[in-house]
């Protein structure tokens, strides 16, 4: 369904799920293959994380989050995001739900404050989610949840002395993105997107997001990038997203997607 590489890092938050082997990503040839090749890293079912966001300012005071991330792949193929924030205090009980729709998500917020179910809007997708370098858009396609129009392979190339796949693609024009383009860098021998440029417009990037690779794990058969920062260009900014605990597979009840379970789950 999804013809994209589009700067997913990973299946829910960024945790780059990739389950190819190198004797497979060898052969890969167009860009066609290898998005195929990323989402094949994408669980069948379920996956639960628990993630600490740690944003750090233009002059350095850093804010650390915590979070719980729930992620289900339904019957029809697409899947949904709940994430509920425990820290800070002030953020304690804030949520996120994303629901993934054929043409246009639906997409969710509660903040204590407000103590209700707010929708977001197209105009907020591309601003600062919870404070993050992150944007509900990224966030989006870091979920696998957007759709992408035209996809190519550029030339290969090395990151740390490791072979990469490079792709660039544009997002359908449905999803009326922020972005021109998203140029992605894969590994070969894991499918794991390393780095990923967001551009706005023109030759430079208005976001750059990395995961090192010395921060990426084998858990439960998936290759896990288990630390990935978002750095923001323009504002000089940049946010560390690191996966404390991971299980996939877990039972997760289809109710927990609800705006009804937003609301609740914040009080």
């Amino acid at each position: 369904m999804f013809n994209q590489t589009l700067g997913r890092l990973t299946i829910v938050l960024m945790t780059g799920f990739a389950q190819a082997s190198l004797s497979v990503a060898a052969e890969l040839t167009t860009a066609e293959e290898i998005d195929a090749c990323y989402e094949s890293n994408f669980p069948d079912s379920t996956a639960v994380q628990t993630v600490t966001l740690s944003a750090k300012d233009r002059i350095g005071a850093v804010t650390t989050s915590r979070a719980t991330l729930y992620w289900k792949k339904f019957d029809d193929g697409l899947s949904k995001v709940m994430m509920r924030f425990e820290k800070p205090a002030d953020l304690r009980g804030a949520g996120l739900l994303m629901i993934e729709k054929k043409k246009r998500n639906d997409l969710f917020m509660y903040l204590p404050e407000l103590r209700r179910v707010k929708r977001i809007s197209k105009h907020m997708s591309s601003g600062s989610m919870f404070g993050t370098d992150f944007s509900y858009e990224e966030f989006e396609r870091i979920q696998g949840m957007k759709l992408d129009g035209v996809s190519e392979r550029l030339e290969d190339d090395e990151i740390g002395g490791r072979e990469m796949y490079v792709t660039s693609a544009t997002p359908a024009a449905e999803e009326e993105s922020s972005y021109e383009r998203i140029k992605t860098w894969i590994d070969k021998q894991t499918c794991v997107a390393l780095r990923t440029e967001f551009y706005e417009r023109g030759d430079q990037p208005r976001k750059i997001m990395t995961a090192p690779y010395e921060r990426v794990s084998r858990e439960a058969d998936v290759w896990v990038a288990r630390e990935i920062v978002m750095h923001d260009r323009r504002d000089e900014t940049d946010t560390t997203l690191r996966v404390e605990e991971l299980e996939i597979g877990l039972e997760v009840p289809r109710k927990l997607f609800s705006q009804k379970e937003l609301d609740q789950g914040g009080r």
